[in-house]
């Protein structure tokens, strides 16, 4: 009987032996990554296809407008279907942290490289736009005496000033960041001042801006440099001829929009998220995003290539992005009281 005993025991023992462990980490293995993205460009892609290739792991992306995937993540935060949230502009981003949305990112690898103003505890921006006023090199070969957005209210600019309609949200973002830091009395000035030198009815997206300077229906445009970088590198010889003949104004205190990423709450999947926040933000796919996007790298190590070093150097406008989408609807309502269409 002892013997039966002492071998029941060893059975016991091995089998134990040989049951599998639960991972410390809960993602462990996972092989998975799904991902809301606002992002629509063909690097991104073409990007992720590369994180697929070197980790094994397959990223399932879907594709929407930044507030429509806010909207699906505050329905689903109870039980998330994505882990990582992709988007253009922070615009989202006061409304995500104060939904309590994302989970803390991991950036100890990089933040001696980053500006503590593009990441907080729980998202990290990877790339940056600056949002510049534009004018046709050739009209003006010495350049125009502009050095502030505030500038463009003064009345030798009547009639002069093209730019797109109040309800894009790059517009949107500018007169926010201007109430956020100068006050509201200050930006309705900027947008009435603004609005009062149109050139013609705010229309057409930022190249149509860039288009219209050339062709002489006013003399400065709005635009977002990542625009301009993608007509120089355009298959339409029509719009690269346009870029060629493009020159750019860096106001002080450049307003900049950013992309951002944020890892979901509770996310199934929250280590793969994490590792393709740093595929994005070697060094490597910082100088991608710029050479093959015309975005600024977000990391200070990386030099500027050639073309956006030629737009010369500027200072960085200090925007709370955390706090920025608080004067979304102050903003919308103060481009309708001074009828910026």
């Amino acid at each position: 009987m002892k013997k039966f005993a002492l071998v029941l025991f060893t059975l016991v023992l091995f089998l134990a032996g040989c049951a599998p462990t639960t991972p410390t980490d809960p993602n462990e293995g996972s092989k998975v990554l799904n991902v809301y993205s606002a992002r629509h460009y063909d690097l991104d892609k073409t990007m992720i296809a590369s994180f697929e290739a070197e980790t094994g792991i397959k990223v399932n992306v879907i594709e929407g407008n930044g507030n429509e995937l806010l909207e699906r993540m505050i329905r689903e935060s109870s039980n998330p279907q994505a882990d990582l949230f992709l988007t253009v502009g922070a615009e989202t981003l006061y409304t995500a942290l104060n939904e309590d949305l994302f989970a803390p990112v991991d950036v100890s690898s990089v933040a001696n490289v980053l500006d503590d103003q593009f990441y907080g505890e729980n998202w990290v921006a990877y790339t940056k736009r600056a949002r510049v006023i534009v004018y046709n090199k050739e009209k003006y070969p010495e350049g125009l005496d502009i050095d502030s957005y505030y500038d463009l209210v003064d009345e030798k600019y009547a009639n002069q000033i093209l730019v797109r309609s109040s309800t894009n949200s790059y517009n949107i973002a500018l007169l926010a960041s201007f109430i956020l830091n100068d006050g509201s009395q200050k930006a309705r000035e900027w947008a009435q001042g603004v609005a009062n030198n149109f050139a013609r009815r705010p229309t057409g997206n930022d190249r149509a801006q860039a288009a219209a300077v050339v062709a002489g229906l006013g003399d400065l445009g709005i635009m977002n440099t990542y625009y301009l970088g993608l007509m120089i590198n355009s298959a339409d010889q029509a719009e690269r001829e346009v870029a060629s003949k493009i020159g750019v104004i860096l106001p002080e205190n450049t307003h900049l929009n950013i992309s951002y990423a944020a890892i979901l709450k509770n996310a199934p999947n929250a280590t793969n998220a994490q590792k393709l926040i740093d595929y994005f933000l070697t060094a490597e796919n910082q100088t991608l995003f710029m050479n093959g996007n015309g975005e600024f790298p977000v990391r200070s190590d990386v030099q500027l290539n050639d073309q956006i070093q030629s737009w010369g150097s500027f200072t960085t406008a200090p925007i709370d992005y955390e706090k920025l989408g608080r004067e979304y609807a102050a903003a919308l309502m103060m481009f309708d009281a001074v009828k910026w269409e």
